[in-house]
């Protein structure tokens, strides 16, 4: 449930473009305007706009932008630097438009998926806003999101009660729990690719550059110094490999734990693209030197490449890039 537009701050004062529900806008001196919406969540578009929203012939996808950016808006809740949200624009969008549904497997996925991320124990009710929380699995409407709730509860995979006003309240079941842990280690439906590299701020070009190839080939990309965590490093490091569907390896800088966890999704028996600077690529270990290596001179190189070989090798990813 998208929180943030219930507060004084938000108190509706216009209409979404999108999803036509009571909002809050705000614009600034460049155009930008901000939107906090029930549906469709917090986001920024810029200038311009008006006839990409106004356009009758992507009237009937609008749901497929709803999706998209409530699905960024709760990866940023709690945010109030808005300049976490990125400002869009046709270039963004568009994208987000032409993509498939999810099938409804992944629509049950997806709602479990979010009970789970608002639980912050074992056994707590989460209450579904059917009304408002339809776009969280690419809903057209809420009776979607109804089915779907039904669809898990006949799985036992949560248990839910009505509330005074019929909107279902979903407890996780340990069965449910079960099956979070299931699809968290199993490879084949993870969209994550793990960025295994050098932690300096020489290698930032290259980093930014890795990010956008795999989130340009439909993966969703993780390096361990962005994720917030409370445990062991070494455990962490090991935890997300295995719920990853791939690894990137760039060994410019020669970092030994970048040699550690490549071995270790190869152990695994799953992909790592290998990447490396062609002034460092000399020194990179005679037995890694004989697998397929990108050796790269600059950005667009190392990102092009990447994502061609990525895109080669597993097929283009399920997530809409938003960058």
């Amino acid at each position: 449930m998208y929180n943030e537009i219930k507060s004084d701050r938000f108190r509706p004062n216009n209409i979404c473009p999108i999803c036509d529900s009571n909002c809050y806008q705000e614009s600034d001196v460049t155009g930008t305007t901000l939107v906090v919406c029930p549906v469709c969540g917090k986001y920024r578009f810029g200038p311009g706009m008006d006839l990409l929203f106004s356009d009758s012939s992507i009237k009937e996808f609008r749901y497929r932008l709803s999706f998209f950016l409530r699905t960024l808006a709760e990866r940023g809740a709690g945010k109030r630097d808005n300049s976490y949200f990125i400002v869009h624009n046709e270039s963004t969008l568009r994208p987000a438009i032409e993509a498939s549904d999810p099938k409804v497997r992944e629509k049950l996925e997806i709602l479990l998926r979010h009970i789970a991320g608002l639980s912050r124990f074992p056994g707590q009710a989460i209450l579904i806003d059917t009304a408002n929380d339809y776009p969280i699995i690419c809903g057209k409407n809420s009776k979607e999101v109804d089915f779907c709730v039904e669809s898990l509860k006949e799985q036992a995979l949560i248990s839910v009660e009505l509330t005074t006003d019929h909107s279902p309240l979903c407890r996780i079941t340990a069965s449910g729990w079960q099956e979070l842990e299931r699809l968290e280690q199993s490879s084949m439906e993870s969209h994550i690719g793990f960025i295994a590299m050098w932690f300096d701020s020489s290698q930032d070009f290259a980093r930014d550059a890795i990010k956008g190839a795999i989130a340009s080939a439909g993966y969703s990309p993780i390096r361990m110094d962005e994720v917030e965590h409370i445990n062991k490093i070494d455990d962490e490091i090991i935890a997300r490999i295995r719920r990853s569907r791939f690894l990137v390896a760039d060994f410019t800088g020669q970092n030994q734990g970048v040699y550690f966890e490549a071995g270790y999704m190869l152990g695994l028996g799953r992909p790592v693209f290998w990447v490396c600077s062609d002034s460092e690529f000399k020194k990179v270990h005679f037995d890694a030197r004989q697998y397929n290596t990108i050796v790269y001179s600059d950005v667009e190189e190392l990102k092009s490449k990447l994502q061609f070989r990525i895109e080669s090798i597993l097929g283009k990813g399920p997530i809409v890039n938003p960058c």
